[in-house]
């Protein structure tokens, strides 16, 4: 029997209610989601059965007194419309639950970091002339240098906390202050300096004493005259004040080939006076 021009046998699924009935169940299914979902965040925020509570908040350098029906230090402040920084510390905690008379307290922090010139002070270098009084005289004034560092600040309420300085480069170097002075050291009150028994040679300026090549200039540049003495490094330093029992005060700035240990060389200006001091064992006090 031939099948051509048959229908399709019907079915309750096949009918346009069936469809419609599906349709609602998905649309009542999608309602009842988003009125949950807007509870839920109406939750979070209001509770509508909840007391007004008094709470105080301290915050950029004012008090205010504020009455709330919600429930954390949070959503108070959105409230209120504080906001927080990067580096702000709330007290209590934004998660905490609030309660009646409660102070919640803001401090403001923040963090600066900015580059900066600042001047060098120019040291001083003192050259010492026993013909000189012991009041230093600038014979040059020096000249500040320039720096350039970053400065680090951290900040509470508006006033330094922490800072220090990095980074700190040279930018132009500092003349150094020349200054002379002298001094006339009495044999008393040598308490606390070091003391020592020395052979003391004498010798002058001249070529007798220091060969045909002499200068007049000591080791460390300075006039070779009386009130410097040769010295051995190891045991004195260049430049260091002394006194010499039977000859006064000194500077150690001169060395010898032959004063080694515990020996020195005074200077005189003459030959005459030299040979007159001879050799002899003598006090030394290192005064600076």
């Amino acid at each position: 029997m031939s099948q051509r021009g048959s229908r399709p046998k019907w079915t309750p699924q096949n009918t346009p209610t069936h469809w419609w009935g599906s349709i609602r169940n998905v649309i009542a299914i999608s309602l009842i989601l988003i009125l949950s979902t807007s509870l839920t965040l109406i939750a979070q925020n209001y509770e509508p059965f909840a007391h007004p509570i008094s709470v105080t908040i301290c915050v950029d350098g004012t008090e205010r007194q504020v009455t709330t029906v919600k429930p954390i230090v949070q959503t108070l402040l959105h409230q209120e419309n504080i906001s927080l920084g990067e580096h702000d510390v709330c007290e209590p905690p934004i998660s905490e639950r609030l309660a009646d008379g409660m102070v919640v307290s803001i401090t403001r922090k923040t963090f600066e970091m900015k580059k900066e010139r600042v001047e060098i002070a120019p040291p001083v270098q003192t050259r010492w002339d026993r013909r000189m009084t012991t009041e230093p005289v600038v014979i040059r004034a020096g000249k500040p240098g320039i720096a350039e560092q970053t400065r680090c600040v951290w900040k509470k309420d508006g006033v330094v906390s922490v800072e220090w300085v990095q980074g700190k480069r040279v930018i132009k170097r500092p003349t150094p202050t020349i200054v002379v002075r002298g001094s006339q050291p009495s044999r008393a009150g040598t308490t606390g300096r070091k003391v020592m028994k020395m052979v003391a040679t004498a010798y002058d300026p001249g070529p007798l004493s220091c060969g045909p090549n002499a200068t007049g200039r000591t080791a460390i540049g300075m006039r070779a005259t009386k009130g410097i003495i040769a010295v051995d490094p190891r045991v004195i330093p260049l430049g260091s004040r002394v006194y010499v029992d039977g000859y006064g005060p000194a500077i150690a700035a001169d060395t010898g080939g032959a004063i080694k240990g515990n020996k020195i060389d005074v200077c005189f200006d003459t030959r005459r006076e030299a040979l007159n001091w001879g050799r002899r064992t003598v006090t030394v006090v290192i005064l600076q």
